[in-house]
């Protein structure tokens, strides 16, 4: 799982399926929407599209990399339903 910042200054969480020179692949991507001070929402990106693997030019990407552990976590939250705890140790 990758967080992508694109050009448009869209960020977008989402596997990737496949990266080539000039394009990057990605499937169940998801919007990351500012929702208030300090507050994400999260809306499936291209929600209108049928649901296939998107392909990005690369010359619409600023950068790639990989989600913290909250939101990892808040994103498995939404996804699936399952709530994970953190990687800390608890004593």
């Amino acid at each position: 799982m990758k967080l992508i910042r694109l050009t448009t200054g869209e960020e977008v969480v989402a596997s990737i399926k496949n990266e080539t020179e000039t394009s990057v692949t990605i499937e169940d991507g998801i919007l990351l929407i500012p929702a208030g001070e300090g507050k994400i929402g999260m809306v499936p990106f291209m929600p209108y599209s049928d649901g296939s693997p998107i392909e990005i030019n690369r010359a619409s990407i600023m950068f790639m990399t990989k989600p913290n552990e909250d939101l990892y976590r808040q994103i498995l939250r939404v996804t699936t339903g399952i709530e994970t705890q953190s990687s800390g140790i608890v004593l």
